[in-house]
């Protein structure tokens, strides 16, 4: 047989010549079509146990629940590999035929899909190069949140306010990710106080590192450091950065909470915020700035 003849009768539409597409048709029998219909449908029954199972053992395991997570993503690519190839199997196009159907399937996507074939290359750039697993905390352009799915298209996660958001894979492609923990449960935890300018700074790195320490959320295997930094925007202040890790990044806005409770308690009872105070609200931003406090 000779090689396909392709032409165009107006643009994004190609056709096969006429008996290339007859001796493809003559494949679409009732028998093969029932059993590409009953491959589809057991590969999404494993990909959806196969989710569920590796879900339940990370359940079951919350420390080493990035292990299975990893395999999931691998796994739902694989699965429907090996069903597209059974079903070409199932219908078992000849040379030509197999040739003019990928052309076509390559000028379709070029003309009208080039969206979802980036987003696909997105997805198996994820899976080999891993800038994220399932299971890290990670920021993409505006979003920050937990990875929960990484499919051929999009990635989906879920902020710390309980929303869910997708992101297209191509993103990855040209943006920027932001990865806090790497695959492992803990992360590092950066927490900003703010404290008039003329407080001690001894005592506010002493209250920085007892705020830290004393959480219960805090990973004490790993370092806390707490840092001082004159700040002018609105008026003369000192920030008061404190670097601690927690045991689960899951638990990330909990400790950055716990440590303001108990550094703002003891801001409180040592006086340093009577400035702030509404009682004693201290010379104007105006005032600071020109030098007259008068």
């Amino acid at each position: 047989m000779q090689d396909p003849i392709f032409f165009l009768s107006r643009p994004g539409l190609l056709f096969l010549r006429l008996e290339t597409q007859v001796e493809f048709l003559t494949t679409f029998t009732l028998e093969n079509i029932v059993l590409a219909i009953l491959v589809v449908v057991v590969t999404a029954l494993a990909v959806y146990l196969s989710d569920r199972l590796l879900e339940g053992l990370a359940k079951k395991a919350p420390r080493a629940r990035f292990y299975f997570k990893l395999l999931a993503p691998v796994l739902r690519f694989t699965s429907w590999t090996v069903g597209f190839v059974i079903v070409m199997t199932i219908f078992s196009p000849s040379r030509d035929t197999l040739l003019a159907l990928m052309a076509s399937v390559g000028i379709a996507l070029g003309l009208g899909a080039q969206d979802l074939v980036k987003n696909i290359i997105g997805g198996l750039v994820i899976l080999a190069d891993r800038p994220y697993q399932l299971g890290d905390r990670v920021k993409i352009g505006d979003a920050y949140g937990e990875i929960d799915h990484i499919g051929l298209r999009s990635t989906k996660l879920t902020t710390a306010d309980d929303t869910r958001v997708t992101i297209p894979n191509s993103e990855i492609l040209s943006g920027k990710a932001w990865n806090a923990n790497s695959g492992v449960p803990d992360c590092q935890v950066v927490t900003d106080l703010f404290v008039p300018h003329d407080v001690n700074p001894t005592e506010a790195v002493e209250i920085g590192y007892e705020a830290a320490y004393s959480s219960p959320f805090l990973l004490l295997a790993k370092p806390v450091v707490v840092l001082l930094q004159d700040r002018f925007q609105d008026g003369p202040f000192m920030l008061v950065r404190i670097k601690a890790y927690v045991f689960d990044h899951r638990f990330e806005p909990r400790l950055q909470s716990d440590i303001t409770i108990r550094a703002k308690a003891e801001f409180l009872r040592r006086g340093m915020l009577l400035r702030w105070g509404r009682h004693d609200p201290g010379p104007s931003t105006k005032a600071l700035r020109t030098g007259n406090e008068s």
